[in-house]
């Protein structure tokens, strides 16, 4: 019966070991489980917040998105010419007005006539502009107010008048272009309007050749 008791003791003594040592096997096992669990979770808050290497940078995406604001707006060149203190071929902006134009080529002279002129208007690439003088202003004031573009610069016979046609007008005779338009511009300006077709000869650059290539295409 000693022997039997001591057995069951020694079970009993056992028993509680076992309980003991399995009670703390469950405690490493879920404690390895919890600290497995934190890991996985800081590797995926990693992935989540890993920039993707292929992702273009943030300020590129912002560049595309706004159009290319910073790019340089187109340039148009103007001639400018007349009464203006610095005749000259001028670069704006597009889109550039007439004032601006102006402005550029040195502002207007004291004897400009800018009554006609438009300074609001808006100008292309390659445009030319020409300020009149005041004295060209009071010509033209003075023909009929009816007088539309065609009376204005010729004549009933479709000549073109030397002593009112702009710089453009000018340019439409045979052997004349922008240089000797303006050339002609400034004498009459400097010398009064031209009394006969063949004075137009005096300004320098027109001989002989040259006004009969247009003679019969002017009037005074």
């Amino acid at each position: 019966m000693e022997n039997i008791r001591l057995t069951l003791q020694d079970l009993l003594k056992n028993k509680k070991i076992l309980v003991t040592t399995a009670a703390a096997l469950l405690l490493f096992v879920a404690a390895c489980v919890v600290y497995q669990g934190k890991q996985n979770g800081g590797a995926e808050e990693i992935l989540l917040t890993e920039e993707d290497p292929g992702a273009p940078p943030e300020e590129s995406v912002q560049s595309e998105a706004s159009g290319g604001e910073n790019e340089n707006p187109a340039t148009i060149i103007v001639d400018v010419s007349g009464a203006v203190n610095n005749p000259s071929v001028v670069f704006l902006p597009e889109g550039g007005r007439v004032y601006e134009a102006i402005t550029s080529a040195g502002g207007p002279r004291d004897d400009a006539d800018l009554r006609d002129i438009n300074r609001a208007a808006e100008l292309r690439d390659g445009d030319k502009l020409y300020i009149p003088t005041k004295e060209e202003g009071e010509i033209t004031a003075s023909l009929p107010a009816s007088a539309g573009r065609a009376e204005k610069y010729g004549d009933a016979n479709g000549l073109i008048n030397i002593n009112t046609a702009d710089s453009q007008e000018l340019q439409k005779l045979n052997g004349v272009g922008p240089a000797t338009a303006d050339k002609i511009i400034a004498y009459r300006t400097e010398n009064g309007a031209f009394k006969a077709v063949g004075d137009i000869k005096n300004v320098s650059g027109i001989g002989e050749k040259t006004f009969e290539k247009f003679k019969d295409m002017i009037s005074v």
